[in-house]
């Protein structure tokens, strides 16, 4: 985050942006009666060890209110942490590990400041950079936008900042393999799809750093295209995705599409300003049709300028949709 924000010139972006699209699809009620409600906990940009700074009290908060609400899964959105050794985790894996249910990660940038992304997926116990799941009536999928794009058009993976000296052009990219794989795998989902990334790939102000956005944009497209027309039921319902340390909702041609604010700080030209609390959120999908996010506020730790205030609140905001 730190090299990327530039404070003065996104200053009049309202949070909470809503930009009009073509209505989303509902759930047959035929279905949904067959159907329970599925409820996951949510929480993304940690920075566990950013600027030095231990994040184990942020993710107790969290796994606190895990244990309470019993979610049916928790998933972390990227930028969960930067170790330069496995006992720099040990505290927030163990916060992160007493929710016995599904637990789920997503690789983000500041997740390979000081490793390889092998390396970093091992710490987690994660078997693979993308992949999907289905639970519940949704189908789940979870994506890694962490690559470069070189002068001569090749894709290397995110490892050790090296992405940190290269324009932001060139950054948060995906990987023609894992494009073809999402095609195939929203082809043949058997129901609507929530989808899992850090890098926006919709209303993030980070205009030059959105990679191959535009193709994975095409993908959401052509799949609720063709199945509108085939009748199924396996739509792109709704998209979460970190990064940015901002909150945000609007949907574009039918999806919705929210950046999740983070659980530590924003970060402008002025420094990072740190939350009070650890923000987070738990989310219900209702099969009759019905995305409703229970998020969090808190306050800023020190006063800070009016502009920080007004411009990023310290929230993830509520929102109740239709699907």
């Amino acid at each position: 985050m730190q090299d990327r924000r530039s404070f003065i010139q996104n200053i009049g972006l309202a949070a909470g942006t809503t930009l009009l699209a073509q209505s989303v699809f509902a759930i047959p009620a035929s279905e949904s009666g067959q159907k329970k409600k599925l409820r996951f906990g949510f929480i993304t940009d940690l920075h566990h060890l950013q600027f030095g700074k231990p994040e184990d009290a942020r993710m107790q908060g969290f796994i606190d209110a895990v244990m309470k609400e019993n979610p049916d899964f928790i998933v972390q959105c990227g930028d969960f942490c930067r170790p330069t050794k496995t006992a720099g985790i040990t505290g927030i894996m163990e916060q992160w590990n007493r929710f016995k249910g599904p637990k789920y990660h997503v690789l983000g940038n500041h997740d390979m400041d000081f490793c390889d992304k092998e390396t970093i997926m091992k710490m987690w116990d994660m078997p693979e950079r993308y992949y999907s799941f289905d639970r519940d009536g949704f189908h789940f999928v979870v994506m890694d936008r962490n690559f470069l794009k070189k002068d001569d058009g090749t894709l290397v993976d995110y490892n050790a900042s090296n992405w940190g000296p290269l324009p932001s052009p060139k950054r948060s990219f995906t990987d023609q393999k894992q494009l073809d794989w999402l095609k195939e795998d929203l082809k043949n989902a058997q129901h609507p799809v929530i989808v899992f990334m850090h890098q926006p790939v919709f209303l993030s102000d980070f205009f030059d750093e959105l990679g191959n956005a535009n193709d994975i944009l095409k993908i959401f497209d052509e799949a609720n295209f063709n199945a509108g027309n085939k009748k199924t039921n396996n739509k792109v319902a709704a998209v979460f995705m970190g990064h940015d340390h901002d909150d945000r909702h609007g949907e574009r041609n039918g999806v919705h599409y929210f950046i999740i604010n983070s659980a530590s700080y924003v970060y402008t030209n002025s420094g990072a300003h740190y939350y009070k609390d650890p923000l987070y959120a738990f989310i219900t999908l209702d099969p009759a049709g019905k995305l409703i996010i229970e998020g969090r506020s808190t306050t800023y730790i020190k006063e800070t300028l009016d502009e920080v205030r007004a411009r990023f609140p310290t929230r993830i905001s509520d929102h109740s949709v239709r699907l």
